[in-house]
């Protein structure tokens, strides 16, 4: 079993369709969704699919044949040290606890094999150093 994720885009004719159902009946995937922004314009998702190599691929398929946006995450978030101010923010709203204080330093570490591209951090850093990679 292989376990990918993935951010979809899709347009706003797409937003009512049963994409993440099909993705469970049709391709028998296990999915855990690990963040969701749906407005006028359109959604993003971040998706977590476990499966076999040829169920993700033929999901995948489905996916770009009805014109959802496919990018593969295989960097989910990262931290530019230069704009970074280590202010703590991404330490104090991380879910997962990706972010840790150095004690000898007082700088922020950031633990890329914990994180889940939710995207908090990147909405709560002031100085705009996260930023979530494809």
């Amino acid at each position: 079993m292989g376990n990918s994720r993935f951010m979809l885009m899709f347009t706003p004719d797409l937003v009512n369709e049963p994409i993440t159902y099909r993705m469970v009946k049709d391709f028998d995937l296990n999915i855990n969704i690990l963040r969701a922004e749906i407005d006028d314009n359109g959604g993003r998702l971040i998706i977590n699919f476990e499966g076999s190599p040829q169920q993700i691929k033929q999901a995948l398929k489905y996916l770009t044949d009805n014109k959802v946006q496919v990018k593969e995450l295989v960097e989910y978030v990262r931290k530019d040290s230069e704009r970074c101010t280590d202010c703590g923010m991404c330490v104090s709203i991380c879910p997962v606890m990706a972010f840790q204080v150095d004690k000898v330093t007082w700088k922020v570490v950031f633990l890329n094999d914990k994180c889940i591209a939710c995207g908090m951090c990147v909405d709560a850093c002031p100085s705009a150093a996260m930023k979530l990679g494809q």
